[in-house]
This record gives C-alpha cells, structure tokens and sequence, in this order.
C-alpha cells in the first residue's frame, strides 16, 4: 500500500525522504525518522485504512490513512516536517 496525504491520487499527497536510494546520509536519516514516524501513528488503536481505488505505476492501492483524531497520517508528517506536500512536478530534494 501507499498512503495518500488529505488530496485525491495522482493529484496531491506527501512526499518523504528516500530509505533505499537515498542520495545523501541527510535523506536517509530523515527518511528513517519518517518511517519511524508513520509506525508509531500505524500502532494507534482506531486508525483506518480506505482504498481510493487507484493503483499507482508499482501496482501498490494507493490508500487514505485517517487516525482516530481524523487526520491523516500524510497530514500529520507534513505538520511535523518529516514529510512534504506532493502535487504533480513536484521535484523535492532532502540534501543540503
């Protein structure tokens, strides 16, 4: 699965440092406080998982993550600046 941030797939949602290819030891620490991050608001009692519907280029269901304050779990990440807001071109970088 690929959690989607508060928009619509393909449009909008969240972007997070990389873990497997990152292309510097800043991206790959962020990425792992953000994976570190997601676990622990996965681990709440009460979250909910919906499937939008639509699959992304790696055939993973792209899914809304709502935690039991009503937030998503994207929305929560960007707020905490372990996560970035994603639209269409969006070109992020997380060296330097």
């Amino acid at each position: 699965m690929r959690a989607l941030g508060d928009g619509a797939p393909n449009r909008s949602g969240f972007d997070t440092p990389e873990i497997y290819s990152p292309k510097c030891q800043q991206e790959l620490e962020l990425g792992r406080a953000a994976k570190a991050r997601m676990q622990e608001l996965l681990n709440q009692s009460g979250v909910r998982v919906k499937d939008s519907g639509v699959r992304d280029r790696y055939q993973r269901p792209l899914v809304w993550v709502t935690l039991p304050s009503g937030r998503t779990a994207g929305s929560v990440l960007v707020s905490e600046g372990h996560a970035r807001i994603w639209k269409p071109g969006y070109r992020g970088a997380w060296c330097g």
